[in-house]
């Protein structure tokens, strides 16, 4: 009797379309971001109790509450699920200059970068994960080019933040805007990067982003300041 029911609903499916249509749930991709999410944020907790070295999947599925097969189906491992997790944390920020873009004027870089780094600590689960991720890959190949990517991903969306604004308030043609902008990334990476590494190994981590951010500030204020006839334009503007 078994086999025959296990026959016919193999024939059910196999002839009639309209029976996978009306019995089994479609996930949607907006359900499977949830769930990548969910599984991400119990990373994340896990890391910030063990670290990177010593989380398990073990950890990190019963952390998220979903069984082992549920975990799987979206990441094949612990190295899959950190990198994704490092990218989220970099995409959320970092995607940040492109939401600046709407602002008349732009932020000066320096300003704009300051609230990309503010931003960047998880509360007491901040556990530097993209540092955790780049230092892993100095010693393992096979997680060095999903790293260089988290980090070309990154520099994009701070060259068309530079880009954007050295057209708007500099005055640059598009193509020398984005050629210095591309000049540029490497060190507003590098920034970033800096950041991440003295707040994740200082003992007062508020004082530390705070000194930081305001070191920010005063390098590239100087470094990007606007050219002296063009600050005396500006002031015969406004009166100043």
């Amino acid at each position: 009797m078994f086999l025959e029911s296990l026959t016919a609903i193999r024939y059910a499916v196999k002839n009639d379309h309209s029976f996978l249509e009306v019995d089994v749930p479609k996930v949607t991709e907006e359900h499977r971001e949830q769930m990548r999410r969910r599984i991400q944020e119990a990373a994340l907790v896990c890391i910030g109790r063990k670290g990177f070295s010593a989380v398990s999947m073990a950890d990190i599925i019963a952390e998220s509450g979903l069984s082992a097969g549920a975990v799987y189906v979206y990441y094949r491992g612990k190295d899959d699920l950190f990198l994704d997790a490092s990218r989220g944390v970099m995409r959320d920020r970092l995607g940040m200059l492109d939401r600046l873009h709407a602002q008349h004027p732009l932020p000066h870089p320096a300003r704009a970068l300051a609230m990309v780094v503010e931003d960047l600590p998880e509360g007491e689960n901040f556990p530097g994960l993209p540092l955790q991720v780049w230092g892993e890959s100095v010693r393992r190949p096979e997680l060095q080019v999903a790293a260089r990517g988290i980090l070309a991903e990154a520099g994009s969306h701070i060259r068309r933040y530079l880009g954007a604004w050295l057209r708007s308030e500099r005055g640059l043609s598009p193509d020398d805007a984005e050629r210095l902008a591309d000049r540029l990334r490497p060190a507003f990476i590098g920034l970033v990067q800096g950041y991440m590494v003295q707040v994740s190994l200082s003992e007062n981590p508020a004082a530390s982003q705070e000194a930081y951010v305001s070191a920010v500030e005063a390098l590239l204020s100087g470094v990007l300041a606007a050219p002296a006839n063009q600050a005396a334009d500006g002031d015969a503007r406004t009166g100043g």
